[in-house]
């Protein structure tokens, strides 16, 4: 009778107290033991990806040239041991070839608040004006087209996370400077159209690790799996024919000046533009 009186009570939802406590303790153990269970799983997938909708992707252009992920060839990743870095290598002087790491999805943000950085191995990486350099694509606030460079050479550098591996980092006040220079006003009220770490010019290779690029969003890549996938979101990055154009063109003197040499330069108006906020 009992038996059948409980299940009753238990169909129309009715417990005894004792019988809804131990129903309810239960229940309330299930769910924790869920929540948990859900939180591993979300601490693993950060540790190998992102949710800030960038995503850095090396891509071959032309023959003689190499862009990819390379595996006991850098730093230390955030998860495995892979040890992976991008291999950026040019074998031939072929015009237009080119290898880059593209990055995917600072396009319309504001070009003003843009940072960029990389850590290259010194001992057999090459280092130039012109390679490895930040290739900036910038729509102005009149709807042309500007491209900005951003020399290894030309930045300040400092340490690697490890030893043999220097860091070139690019400070919004310097990539702001440079921008003002390429395109003025117009160029520095627009927004980033495009962004690759490109080498195109030397004959050699470098490898990079540590990539960061920052907008409004930021990313900082120490393997492929930063990316929290392997197919770049409108599929194989490439530069378009006006970016291929503005790539061919000849740096600036103003590009192939340093950090300091360049800030030496700066005109007052110039630096009121640089240090405005966004």
């Amino acid at each position: 009778m009992r038996s059948a009186l409980e299940r009753e009570r238990r169909q129309s939802g009715l417990l005894s107290p004792r019988s809804a406590g131990n129903e309810g303790g239960q229940f309330l153990r299930r769910i924790t033991l869920a929540l948990v269970a859900m939180s591993a799983l979300a601490l693993v997938t950060a540790a190998g990806a992102t949710d800030d909708g960038l995503w850095l992707f090396p891509a071959s252009h032309g023959s003689g040239t190499i862009a990819a992920w390379r595996a006991q060839e850098g730093e230390a990743d955030v998860q495995g041991t892979g040890n992976q870095a991008i291999l950026l290598e040019r074998d031939a002087a072929t015009p237009n070839n080119s290898a880059a790491a593209h990055v995917i999805g600072l396009e319309g943000q504001p070009v003003r608040v843009v940072t960029l950085a990389y850590e290259y191995r010194a001992k057999d990486g090459t280092c130039t004006v012109t390679d490895p350099r930040w290739a900036l694509f910038v729509q102005g606030r009149s709807g042309r087209q500007y491209e900005v460079n951003l020399g290894c050479k030309t930045a300040p550098a400092s340490s690697g996370a490890e030893p043999g591996w220097v860091r070139r980092t690019f400070s919004r006040a310097f990539v702001s400077a440079e921008v003002v220079r390429k395109g003025g006003s117009d160029a520095l009220a627009g927004q980033v159209s495009g962004l690759a770490l490109v080498f195109d010019h030397a004959i050699g290779h470098v490898f990079v690790d540590n990539v960061h690029a920052q907008a409004r969003t930021a990313n900082t890549w120490t393997f492929a799996g930063d990316n929290g996938g392997t197919t770049a979101p409108g599929g194989a990055p490439a530069f378009s024919a006006e970016q291929t154009t503005l790539l061919a063109a000849p740096l600036t003197s103003d590009e192939q000046l340093t950090q300091d040499e360049l800030f030496a330069t700066l005109t007052p108006d110039e630096w009121a533009q640089v240090n405005a906020e966004g």
